[in-house]
């Protein structure tokens, strides 16, 4: 269990920042950003081992206080999660040269912001600051294992991709989560428990939204293809990767698959 305190100006996302927090078993302290010294003040007689922040907040801005705690002494070292809607270049520059910085978009999902908050905490996050706000764009990782989503997610954030984990619990599920995330690409498993990748594709090609119809797919799979798999697969507009692939080889070919529906577009 650690000690966690948030910051943020609007009380909605505080309260669901503490309850996804502390439902994780972590001691939550809610700070009101009335202004910059007393927040400091506050981290001083009762430290913390992370700050969760908000960016824009008009008596405490979320830069200042990354700023400030990085001259202090005695916080220089604390780890600062930082969750916002807003975002640009000169943020990501900004979060790089600080250090210990970890970047959230609003809005997030309660499991990645406890996920992230509990990796942040254990030191095995790999800070890959500046991915979403520098986003070259969304895609979709669907995988039973969560062992290859988060590799993969982790290949796809180091080149600039903002990954969404899917988990695979049924058909139905899967396509409704797709169709929120919105992404501009997908990594798909072929052999899952619930169904088969090729299922998953032929749903999404009959779907109505016109996103998933002619959303560019990378089969990412262990199972070696085969006649069968071939004619599962034809006319589905989908490209076929071996498990296991290299980073810099996975992020060429999401770049390419993104860079085919462009131009096609």
């Amino acid at each position: 269990m650690a000690r966690i305190a948030i910051l943020d100006d609007n009380q909605s996302a505080k309260l669901f920042a503490s309850a996804c927090l502390r439902q994780n078993g972590h001691e939550i302290e809610e700070l009101e950003p009335i202004c910059l010294f007393e927040v400091l003040k506050v981290l001083h007689e009762r430290p913390v081992d992370l700050l969760v922040t908000d960016l824009v907040m008009p008596t405490c801005p979320g830069m200042t206080l990354i700023r400030a705690c990085r001259e202090d002494v005695h916080l220089r070292d604390l780890k600062i999660l930082l969750l916002t809607a807003f975002g640009d270049q000169q943020l990501a520059h900004f979060l790089q040269a600080q250090g210990n910085v970890h970047y959230l978009s609003k809005p997030v999902a309660p499991q990645t912001l406890t996920d992230c908050a509990n990796l942040f905490l254990e030191g095995g996050l790999d800070l890959d600051l500046g991915w979403s706000l520098d986003c070259r764009g969304v895609v979709a990782v669907v995988d039973d294992s969560q062992l290859s989503r988060r590799y993969h997610a982790t290949c796809l954030r180091k080149f600039g991709y903002k990954p969404v984990e899917v988990i695979p619990g049924d058909l139905t599920a899967a396509v409704t989560a797709l169709r929120e995330a919105k992404p501009d690409a997908m990594l798909l498993d072929f052999l899952m428990p619930s169904f088969r990748g090729d299922a998953l594709i032929r749903a999404l090609r009959a779907s109505e939204v016109t996103g998933l119809q002619k959303l560019p797919i990378l089969l990412v799979t262990a199972h070696n293809p085969d006649e069968a798999m071939a004619h599962s697969l034809h006319g589905l507009c989908v490209e076929v990767c071996p498990k296991p692939v290299a980073p810099d080889a996975l992020a060429l070919m999401v770049q390419e698959m993104m860079r085919s529906r462009t131009s096609e577009s």
